[in-house]
């Protein structure tokens, strides 16, 4: 036993702390020039988003970000939340991403309990912005103004601008990793039955192993493309994030739910994936068929919680969705169970296939 110890301890030529920063750096090295983020008339590879997240690390630094702070950001899924997930770790700090359906009241609890140092906010929220800025006047606001808000030019004219925030970061900052596995990445709160939010932290090891995992379940091949109709505020969009950057795929962002808009989006983006509950499923497969023409190509998709119905399912079959259940919750960094689909099952009849998908499934790989 000694002799496998002498010598061999950890050290920087044989470890190296799981990090699903590391993702995104190898995505900007390796494919640089692949698209990753796709929104409106943005549209911007992996270098380029990689130089914006070390210009975010950066400035976040510069407006005084320790290690171990922490920067909530309240915000749809736009290309800035993508960011988010890699440029605040990048600064040491910890990501706590804020429901957007909740009002002021749990918004400041969740600020409070978490300690949050800077808040980065879409100005559709400038009700709440409004009301944290009173409340917390030491809390340091930045507005994202995006084209799509349904905001006035003038929201929030006193708060700083994440532009010009990403502007004054320096691109060759030589931004931070984790000195341990095991340090904290993001902050999420759940609701509980009782009492107030409740915290869960997550750390980079476990990013890394979830990010790694939903590759594994659903057989991911390179370059995804991967449509943000699940939240990013929720368990970190799944550590969807993180596993789009592991497979160097292109982030489809789309601020709310809309049928029409998310067929539009598959039939011009070619999306391969999509995750969501069973209520965006069900949206997607009572809308009407002229909506889904031209789509000809195979989407899989994943369904949470609830089984989708057999009607559903069925639907879904008949457009070539191909649906995967999984379950999960917070405390485990969203899915950690899927209904691992057997062979045999081809054999049967819709309604027998429904009741056997509606199993919670078997453990994740990881």
């Amino acid at each position: 036993m000694q002799m496998y110890e002498d010598g061999l301890q950890r050290r920087n030529a044989n470890y190296t702390p799981l990090t699903p920063v590391d993702f995104l750096v190898r995505a900007s090295e390796v494919y640089g020039d692949k698209t990753a983020v796709l929104y409106g008339q943005v549209k911007r590879t992996w270098r380029q988003t990689f130089e914006r997240c070390v210009r975010l690390s950066h400035a976040l630094v510069q407006m005084g970000i320790q290690r171990g702070d922490t920067v909530a950001v309240m915000l749809p899924n736009i290309p800035e939340m993508v960011e988010a997930h890699f440029g605040i770790p990048m600064a040491g700090a910890v990501l706590n991403a804020l429901n957007t359906r909740l009002g002021a009241e749990d918004i400041l609890y969740m600020l409070s309990h978490g300690e949050a140092r800077v808040l980065v906010i879409d100005t559709e929220y400038a009700a709440v912005a409004q009301a944290v800025a009173e409340a917390l006047p030491d809390l340091k606001i930045i507005k994202i103004q995006d084209a799509f808000a349904v905001a006035d030019d003038n929201v929030l004219a006193w708060a700083r601008s994440y532009e010009d925030l990403i502007a004054q970061g320096d691109p060759n900052f030589p931004y931070q990793l984790p000195l341990d596995e095991w340090d904290a990445i993001a902050l999420n709160y759940t609701s509980g039955t009782t009492g107030n939010p409740k915290g869960v932290v997550y750390s980079h090891r476990g990013a890394h192993l979830t990010a790694t995992s939903n590759v594994l379940e659903w057989d991911m091949e390179k370059h995804p493309i991967y449509l943000w109709t699940l939240p990013m505020f929720h368990c970190n969009g799944w550590c969807f994030p993180w596993t789009i950057a592991a497979r160097a795929g292109i982030n489809v962002c789309i601020r709310r739910i809309d049928a029409k808009v998310i067929f539009d989006l598959i039939r011009e983006h070619r999306v391969t994936h999509y995750s969501g509950a069973p209520i965006v499923h069900s949206i997607l497969a009572n809308a009407p068929d002229e909506w889904r023409a031209g789509i000809a190509h195979r989407v899989k998709a994943t369904v949470a919680g609830a089984a989708p119905s057999s009607t559903v399912l069925a639907h879904m079959e008949a457009i070539g969705f191909e649906l995967t259940h999984v379950y999960g919750l917070t405390e485990v960094y969203g899915p950690a169970a899927v209904c691992a689909v057997q062979d045999a099952w081809a054999t049967l009849s819709q309604q027998e296939r429904a009741v056997l998908n509606a199993r919670q499934g078997v453990r994740f790989h990881l």
